[in-house]
């Protein structure tokens, strides 16, 4: 038999060498998940590939987050330009609700104020309750909890799955206010958001309405 022969017949039957490997000195392996022993070279080249396709998965996700701000930042900039235009307290609350739908696309959305000035709006909140959640709100408060009378701001359908808590502050630090946006996506507003945008965007939409009432 000539080598080609022998070496087609192990190419027809993989399993021979396997079956007789103590006949010819081989040592049989223990199951087909044997590990195979590679050279160092070997080792560190696989081990910079994966190293490789971290970083190309981390890089993508760092360029996802800088688009995604990017848009924030650009949403924030049109609702600034906006509320600047605006010279009544009505003409903010529309221009609030507006700049929420059309660029962040939230049509979910309640203002209410207790500045001596807003009196006589239908934003007017005197409560005790929502002034001192307010109060307690260090940061915008992003979750999926309301209480009842926040709740009962918006309407009862869709159902409200999380909500974004922003309270409204003077120079001095006093709230008086509190902007409530809401979701039916349970994801869109999370215990684990970074809430440093919401935040800007509460020292913006407060210098507005304190403009306005100052005036009223």
């Amino acid at each position: 038999m000539h080598s080609d022969e022998v070496l087609a017949y192990l190419e027809n039957h993989p399993d021979f060498l396997q079956h007789h490997a103590e006949r010819f000195g081989l040592r049989a392996a223990a199951t087909q998940q044997d590990r195979v022993v590679v050279s160092l070279a070997d080792r560190q080249m696989l081990e910079l590939k994966d190293r490789n396709r971290q970083l190309e998965a981390r890089l993508h996700q760092l360029i996802r987050h800088g688009e995604a701000n990017d848009q924030i930042i650009h949403s924030a900039h049109r609702l600034s330009l906006t509320l600047q235009r605006c010279l009544t307290l009505q003409q903010v609350a529309d221009g609030l609700a507006s700049c929420f739908q059309q660029d962040f696309a939230l049509e979910r959305m309640a203002l209410r104020l207790w500045h001596p000035a807003a009196e006589a709006s239908p934003l007017f909140n005197a409560r005790h309750e929502v002034q001192a959640l307010a109060r307690n709100l260090s940061a915008p408060y992003c979750g999926p909890y309301v209480n009842d009378e926040v709740l009962g701001w918006f309407p009862a359908t869709p159902v409200l799955q999380s909500f974004s808590q922003i309270p409204l502050t003077d120079a001095s630090g006093a709230v008086f206010g509190l902007l409530v946006l809401a979701s039916d996506d349970a994801q869109r507003f999370t215990f684990d958001m970074h809430t440093h945008y919401l935040a800007q965007m509460g020292e913006i939409i407060s210098a507005a309405l304190l403009r306005v009432l100052g005036q009223a």
